[in-house]
C-alpha cells in the first residue's frame, strides 16, 4: 500500500508540475500577446505621426514651390519692365541729343528768319514740346508700373520669407 501511495504521490506531483508548467506557459503566451499588441499600437501611433509629418512637409514644400514660382515670375516681369524703361530712356536721350543739335544757333536763325520760317519754327517747337510731354507722360506711367512691380516683388519676397518655418531658440 505504501508503494502505491508513493506512486500516487509521484503522479500527483508530476500532474502538479505539468499543470504549473502549462499555466506558466499559457500566462507567458498571454503576456507575449499583450506585449505584441502594445508594440503594434505604438508602431501604429508612430506611423500615423510620421504620415502627418510627411503630409505637413509636402504642404510646406508646395508652399515654397508656389512662392518660388511667383518670385521668379515677378522677377521676369520686373526685368522686362526694366528693359522697357531702359529702351525708353535711350530713345529719350537720343531725341534730346538730336534736339541739342537742332537748337544750337537757333536764336541767330530766328533773328534773321522771315515770317513764314518763324511760323514753321513755332509749329515745329510746339510739336516737339507736345511729343516730349507725351513721352514724359508715358515714361511716368511706365515708372508707376515699375513701382507697382517693385511693390509686388517686395510682397512676394515677404511671402517667401514668411513661408519658411520659424526657428525658436
Amino acid at each position: 500500500m505504501i508503494p502505491a501511495f508513493y506512486t500516487h504521490l509521484a503522479a500527483a506531483g508530476a500532474a502538479l508540475a505539468i499543470g504549473a508548467g502549462g499555466a506558466w506557459w499559457t500566462q507567458g503566451q498571454l503576456y507575449g500577446l499583450q506585449i505584441e499588441q502594445l508594440q503594434h499600437q505604438q508602431t501604429s501611433a508612430e506611423l500615423k505621426t510620421t504620415r502627418q509629418a510627411v503630409a505637413d512637409m509636402a504642404g510646406l514644400q508646395k508652399g515654397i514651390n508656389d512662392a518660388l514660382a511667383t518670385f521668379q515670375a515677378t522677377g521676369q516681369r520686373n526685368a522686362a519692365a526694366q528693359q522697357d524703361l531702359d529702351r525708353s530712356l535711350r530713345d529719350w536721350r537720343s531725341t534730346v541729343a538730336g534736339m541739342r543739335g537742332d537748337f544750337a544757333g537757333l536764336p541767330e536763325r530766328i533773328a534773321g528768319a522771315a515770317q513764314p520760317a518763324l511760323a514753321q519754327y513755332a509749329s515745329t517747337c510746339t510739336a516737339v514740346l507736345q511729343e516730349l510731354a507725351d513721352r514724359g507722360g508715358r515714361m511716368a506711367e511706365r515708372g508707376a508700373d515699375i513701382a507697382r512691380s517693385a511693390d509686388g516683388h517686395a510682397a512676394d519676397a515677404a511671402l517667401i520669407r514668411d513661408s519658411w518655418p520659424k526657428v525658436v531658440r
